[in-house]
């Protein structure tokens, strides 16, 4: 019979680790057939997260995740998002020896990874779970993340305690020649020089999970500043153009003139003051991110892709398979197509404050503000002659929910 002791670790671990796999694939979900019924729990979350002045930064980013950087630091970290997936290779081949321990009644597993570690499973989720908060780097992710690693702890020293139960001696000798989770026990030896004096253990731990959450926040933050000032923006009076693609100064400045000299959207920049333009490629996806409006795709990309705009236009219908068969059809001809600039899309946007006041250029990425797109320009990559102008909804393709910045 299952006692409450032993059921509540499984649900500490299901739990948490739920909470954690929901908000992190969200970059996923969004795009998918799921996306109505997955914000239609999560959104409201997040939604009231970003209302409350003392909340609204945890469904901020720290990572750039819609801008390009040419940045040593930045491109370093990007590259580690590749962890999510070794991770997960790593954990699935680390069942393998487990599985087959426990099914042969072998007691406790010593092969494999089990042979310098006693918890390879927590690790390579670890690992994986930081490839994942790199990919979609909300604060909430990293809050959870956190959390998520201090379970892994408490499951994994309480499977011990259960090991200890089935096999005795066995498995205290096993403990003895194999460290919990790296080897030379890095994590023991910090807790019994700095911590160890605390009582009674919990408080201990307690209080290493506060630090490390203050110490991963102050990172975060560090990192966010670092980003954000390093952004190619380029001021023009007001207004602040972002291009999401690395640019030079001059191609923003002349798209800037480009718009100015329109009188069509001359009288849009006066009566909507908006102080910040995102510069996309017209067929740019993740332009979904800034406003709603349909993106302009080529005469190539409709040629080779001819299902994209029967997805775009309605793609929560058709199934998976639609959903699937796009991406099968781009993986077909992967590094035959590119995101073009036959098309300049800039997304107009007013960015304010809680109370609605305008904000300063050099606070257009501060945290808690609303950002609503009030205008859309097209225009020729070559010539920078406008082809289109439209106003925006105000919203997004997910709405109102707070969405990456840069």
């Amino acid at each position: 019979m299952t006692t409450p002791e032993k059921r509540s670790p499984a649900i500490l671990l299901v739990a948490t680790s739920l909470a954690y796999c929901l908000i992190g694939i969200e970059i996923i979900i969004m795009i998918s057939p799921f996306a109505l019924y997955f914000y239609s729990v999560y959104g409201p979350i997040l939604e009231f997260f970003s209302s409350r002045p003392a909340l609204s930064w945890t469904t901020e980013f720290f990572l750039p995740h819609m801008v390009f950087l040419d940045d040593p630091l930045v491109l370093a970290l990007s590259y580690l998002q590749i962890f999510l997936v070794v991770g997960l290779v790593l954990f699935f081949s680390a069942a393998i020896p487990l599985y087959y321990g426990r099914f042969t009644g072998k007691g406790v597993v010593q092969a494999s990874f089990y042979r310098k570690i006693r918890h390879p499973q927590y690790l390579f989720l670890a690992i994986s779970g930081f490839g994942l908060l790199l990919y979609w780097p909300r604060f909430i992710i990293l809050l959870l993340y956190i959390t998520m690693l201090f379970v892994y702890y408490l499951l994994a020293k309480n499977e011990e305690w259960r090991m200890r139960q089935e096999a005795p001696g066995r498995y205290e000798t096993y403990m003895q020649s194999t460290p919990m989770f790296l080897p030379g026990e890095p994590g023991d030896k910090i807790y019994q020089t700095f911590f160890s004096w605390i009582r009674p253990k919990w408080l201990s731990l307690l209080t290493i999970y506060l630090l490390t959450i203050g110490l991963s926040l102050g990172a975060a933050m560090g990192i966010r500043g670092y980003t954000i000032a390093r952004l190619p923006t380029v001021s023009q009076k007001e207004l602040v153009l972002l291009p999401v693609f690395p640019q030079p100064p001059a191609e923003s400045m002349a798209l800037y003139q480009a718009l100015e000299a329109s009188p069509q959207v001359s009288a849009l920049l006066n009566e909507l003051r908006p102080n910040l333009a995102y510069i996309f490629p017209g067929d740019y996806f993740l332009t979904a991110i800034v406003t709603d409006a349909d993106r302009r795709f080529s005469n190539e990309m409709i040629e080779r892709f001819p299902e994209v705009l029967e997805w775009h236009q309605d793609k929560f219908r058709g199934g998976l398979g639609k959903f699937f068969k796009i991406f099968y059809n781009f993986f077909k001809t992967l590094g035959t197509v590119e995101t073009n600039y036959e098309v300049v899309r800039v997304v107009l946007v007013q960015v304010s404050g809680a109370a609605g006041q305008a904000t300063a250029p050099g606070d257009l990425f501060a945290m808690g503000l609303k950002r609503r797109p009030v205008a859309i320009v097209d225009l020729d990559p070559d010539d920078h002659h406008i082809l289109s102008v439209m106003k925006a909804s105000g919203t997004h393709k997910w709405g109102t929910m707070p969405m990456p910045t840069f």
